[in-house]
């Protein structure tokens, strides 16, 4: 998991929606240096990464709902959103590794059977082995295994493109720039500053 980007620039002095501000502009910075890994399906542990991200993200916003108002909450919406998806993602990337640890596991153990048999079998018995190693029985586990699997990768990609599709509506309807402005506008006072990432 990757760490969480420090923030630096905390001022005791100053008002909470400016600190709230200099959080959030770096929370903003540490989510979207992950964007290059969204067009990757395959990058599993990026986008868990990503996901942790946008927790990070999704919670400074919260604690700070009542400084950010309801532009925050529109973005504590979508941010919600985008964390649930990845969520989904990750659900079916642990059950593949499950199974597919335990696929493993099976068909070592049903090789060393075979291999077992083959040193105990008589050459007659040969080719009955061979036959049955290589069309397993109807109640074979290992059907039921590999059943699952495909299961679970078809379930990935849906949810792969859901997230996807999601990314892309919210790029389009400027979410990285309405979170920006919100990192540097106090909805409350109208003041401004200048935010940048830590």
């Amino acid at each position: 998991m990757s760490r969480a980007w420090r923030v630096d620039e905390i001022d005791l002095e100053a008002s909470v929606i400016e600190n709230a501000r200099r959080i959030l502009a770096v929370r903003i910075a540490e989510y979207y240096s992950f964007a290059p890994v969204v067009p990757h399906p395959d990058l599993s542990e990026a986008l868990h990464d990503l996901r942790i991200s946008a927790k990070r993200l999704r919670y400074t916003l919260e604690l700070f709902r009542p400084q950010f108002g309801k532009s925050g909450q529109r973005q504590i919406d979508r941010v919600k959103a985008i964390q649930e998806a990845l969520g989904t993602l990750h659900d079916h990337d642990v059950r593949i590794e499950l199974i597919g640890d335990e696929l493993s596991a099976l068909m070592v153990e049903q090789s060393r059977q075979t291999r077992q048999e083959i040193a105990d079998a008589s050459p007659e018995a040969l080719a009955e082995i061979a036959a049955a190693a290589l069309r397993p029985p109807p109640d074979d586990p290992r059907r039921g295994l590999i059943a699952l699997l495909g299961r679970e990768h078809a379930g990935r990609r849906e949810a792969y493109a859901q997230f996807r599709s999601l990314w892309q509506q919210f790029a389009e309807e400027g979410m990285r720039a309405d979170l920006v402005t919100l990192s540097a506008t106090s909805l409350r006072s109208g003041s401004r500053s200048s935010a940048h990432p830590g």
